[in-house]
């Protein structure tokens, strides 16, 4: 069941609906997985991908970003055979527009690829119209070969280049799923 919050967007309030944990544990199908709200002491935890970290670590202020998340109930962590296995989340950027975000911990999703990637198009396959979606979009950086695969797998469309875009300075591909005709 979605229930209301309140999120504060710059020095505006703005009402969104919130996702519950138990939600996202129907839609990513996985028996036996717990989600759990994320959290950054489950992401210090967790073993990540070389650019992932070094964006971690450049972007300020990125920790604490992720607890808010948690707490307003657009990020979740699966915990899976008593590992965190992924931390993922939306961020609305405005009403129907939403960018979302995924860190998978690189021993888990070479053990669960096939687990991991059902239950990621399940979320995506839910989400858009749990927050009533037209568009979410996906930034992937051209370095991380796997990401950019994953991101076709999860019905993502690429729409373009960002050149220079990530904090290390490389190019990104921006990926789109849209909700609406």
């Amino acid at each position: 069941a979605l229930r209301c919050c309140r999120i504060s967007v710059s020095s505006n309030y703005r009402f969104y609906d919130m996702v519950t944990c138990n939600d996202v544990y129907q839609w990513i199908k996985m028996p036996g997985a717990k989600v759990l709200p994320c959290h950054s002491s489950q992401l210090r935890l967790m073993s990540l991908h070389p650019s992932a970290k070094q964006n971690i670590e450049t972007l300020p202020g990125y920790y604490e970003r992720i607890d808010a998340l948690g707490e307003h109930g657009m990020g979740w962590t699966v915990l899976f055979n008593g590992r965190f296995l992924a931390m993922f989340g939306v961020a609305l950027q405005w009403q129907g527009m939403a960018e979302a975000w995924l860190m998978v911990d690189t021993k888990a999703i070479h053990q669960y690829k096939i687990r991991l990637t059902k239950g990621a198009r399940y979320f995506f396959d839910h989400i858009g119209p749990a927050f009533d979606l037209r568009r979410c979009q996906i930034m992937v950086s051209v370095a991380h070969e796997e990401a950019v695969s994953w991101a076709k797998l999860l019905r993502f469309e690429h729409e373009a280049t960002l050149k220079q875009y990530g904090p290390d300075g490389k190019d990104h591909l921006v990926y789109a799923r849209f909700y609406r005709d």
